[in-house]
């Protein structure tokens, strides 16, 4: 598996369009004389902004990733000392709105947490598949050798990936 493990959080293509063909009108704006193109360059670069997070496991560092355009920024941070990884199941809640009706919506999500020093943690990763996030959970546990709570279910369950020396 890959020694960086990185979580953006996605955007719609439409959005992705939206902003590519914005960014176009406000070069040419720009270039055309009017100070109204930087306008439409800043909410352009507001809609390709995608907001994650990125791990080292080689040099142990983490950050929190800003991507615009695949261009990603952050300040790398030394990783502490981590007592256990946490899975767990919670709801991310979407607005979804049209014209005068507004509708939350609820969906699954399996988040990863790393947990260090009295119960205090790094959101690590999240994934709609309970497969894909035990996968990348197993991966950190096995190199940074830590044990993995299941918070999944009602009943917790330690699960150890290495035997500790």
């Amino acid at each position: 598996m890959h020694k960086n493990i990185r979580h953006l959080q996605p955007v719609a293509t439409i959005k992705i369009v939206f902003a590519i063909i914005l960014t176009l009108f406000s070069v040419y704006l720009f270039f055309a004389g009017t100070m109204f193109g930087v306008i439409l360059l800043g909410a352009a670069l507001k809609l390709s902004l995608r907001e994650g997070f990125e791990l080292n496991l080689e040099e142990k560092k983490y950050r929190s990733v800003y991507s615009i355009f695949a261009i990603n920024f952050g300040i790398w941070k030394k990783l502490p000392e981590l007592e256990y990884i946490s899975v767990f199941k919670t709801i991310k809640n979407s607005r979804a709105r049209v014209i005068t009706a507004e509708a939350n919506l609820g969906f699954e999500v399996f988040k990863l947490n790393l947990f260090y020093g009295k119960n205090r943690h790094i959101e690590a990763y999240i994934s709609d598949e309970i497969d894909d996030a035990f996968n990348v959970a197993k991966h950190i546990a096995t190199v940074l050798e830590l044990d993995i709570l299941d918070a999944t279910k009602q009943e917790k369950e330690w699960i150890n990936i290495t035997s500790h020396s």
